[in-house]
């Protein structure tokens, strides 16, 4: 069941909100277990067989968070050490042992037959966010919290599927404050439309623009038109179906009255590499750089060793996205496009001055296009295929267009690129209203949106959403539903 069903929006979403809000207004506890098990019930609508393995996760893991609290001193980092490696081994079974069979196979022709592994959804994210807490509870930072609100936590299905990886510091005094179980007007009207915009992203921007990625990766050596357009089309895709994803998991999660991050803000407005990660899935980049690039070293140690951090967080920031050599190149790409940055910026020195308008522009356009090679990679089934449409981009295999590219989808490829680079995002349409200004990072757009609860946007919320309601029997899958 996804979001941009017609079971999820008429079935589950109104059942779950009416007796959220009913058992709200008598006791909080209540309402959390019906959201608990309105969470489980989400998860499991996917596959009955998954529920074992989340369910194992989370008791798993809070018994080594309650170890660790108990623990002497000397005993904490040993705990932490065994939990993180139950996790990852977990996670590495159902996501990557058939890919280290197929890569031992094709390296030694082994002949090794595949395990019959079944990959439970969204287990990347709940691996990540467990995993999390319980580095913060080692160095006390995790409050104490009973299991029924940890599970809650961990298996909370507005973030589940396809994130974003949330933080206990974030959720958990949200769950255990009772101001939030009753419901508002204003949580209603945000997460309403929040949602609204989300559903259009997804199915109006992001599923219309799949037959024109099809044609770059069909396999049939893509013409340079072909694969230039493929490519800024996978690039909208991508961007639209996953801040749609967010956009709705915020929504959904607003309407219940809860807060959850915001992990898009207009990433292809970067001006360097830096920032691109600033502002694309900002929960992963927080979370590979707290619990992963820091305590590597991060740039403590020198330059060397500040390059060799950078390379291995976005390696395996790779890798955590598939298992695929192509995403571990992806990753090696997006940590060689870090280590050129800030070697250009160390040898240009602290003391340069600050871009100027035309200098910005030109970054931009720099990190789009690199941003848009190693997508290449991410996209690929496998690096022939990559290696095809990197052909196609330099002109190596004609510069004849493709049948398949005609006005319709060359004029999807401009909305895409019109709303990502000119148009405000969700971020910025709503921080005024939520009071949110320091956490919106400068990017210019075309016109000024400002959403107000008002009936000019209640009509416009609810057009948008006739409109995303009569286009769901053709919707695809989320992409980062695999992941």
């Amino acid at each position: 069941m996804v979001f941009s069903s017609f079971n999820f929006l008429f079935f589950f979403l109104p059942i779950t909100l009416a007796g959220f809000y009913l058992l709200g207004r008598k006791d909080e506890h209540w309402a959390a277990s019906w959201l608990l098990l309105a969470s489980l019930a989400f998860y499991v609508s996917w596959n009955l067989a998954y529920l074992p393995i989340l369910a194992v996760s989370i008791v798993g893991n809070y018994l080594a968070y309650r170890q660790i609290l108990r623990a002497a001193e000397a005993h904490k980092r040993a705990w932490l050490i065994l939990a993180v490696t139950g996790n990852l081994l977990l996670l590495g079974y159902f996501k990557y042992a058939n890919f280290f069979i197929q890569s031992v196979n094709d390296l030694t022709g082994a002949g090794i037959h595949p395990l019959d592994v079944l990959l439970p959804i969204g287990i990347s994210f709940f691996s990540f966010t467990q995993i999390a807490f319980l580095v913060d509870a080692r160095q006390g930072k995790a409050q104490e919290v009973s299991l029924w609100r940890y599970a809650l936590f961990a298996s909370y299905f507005p973030y589940i599927v396809a994130g974003p990886v949330l933080n206990h510091r974030d959720m958990l005094p949200q769950f255990a404050d009772r101001a939030n179980y009753a419901v508002t007007a204003n949580n209603l009207a945000v997460g309403l439309t929040l949602f609204t915009f989300g559903l259009a992203k997804k199915l109006l921007i992001a599923d219309n623009l799949v037959p024109v990625v099809d044609v770059a990766f069909a396999g049939d050596n893509p013409s340079l038109l072909a694969a230039w357009v493929g490519m800024l089309a996978y690039s909208f895709q991508l961007y639209f179906d996953f801040s749609g994803y967010s956009d709705m998991a915020i929504g959904v999660s607003r309407m219940l009255g809860f807060q959850i991050p915001f992990n898009f803000d207009s990433p292809y407005k970067a001006a360097n590499v830096s920032e691109f990660w600033t502002r694309w899935h900002i929960s992963l980049s927080r979370f590979l750089r707290n619990y992963l690039y820091i305590p590597l070293g991060g740039n403590r140690h020198g330059q060397f060793n500040r390059y060799r951090n950078l390379m291995l967080t976005m390696l395996l920031g790779g890798l955590w996205h598939g298992s695929n050599w192509t995403f571990v190149i992806w990753g090696g790409l997006h940590g060689l496009y870090l280590c050129l940055q800030h070697g250009w910026q160390t040898w240009r020195g602290e003391s340069r001055p600050a871009p100027t308008r035309t200098g910005r522009v030109l970054g931009q356009v720099l990190t789009f296009l690199a941003v848009l090679v190693a997508w290449v990679f991410f996209r690929a089934p496998d690096l022939p295929a990559a290696l095809e449409v990197l052909r196609g981009l330099v002109g190596l295999n004609g510069l004849a267009p493709a049948d398949a590219i005609g006005g319709w989808e060359l004029s999807m490829v401009g909305i895409g690129a019109f709303i990502a680079f000119l148009m405000p995002n969700t971020n910025q349409i709503f921080m005024y209203f939520e009071n949110r200004f320091p956490d919106a990072q400068a990017a210019f757009s075309l016109v000024r949106l400002r959403w107000r609860p008002t009936l000019g946007w209640a009509l416009v919320t609810g057009v948008v959403l006739v409109i995303g309601i009569l286009n769901l029997d053709r919707t695809a899958d989320f992409i980062y539903a695999q992941f």
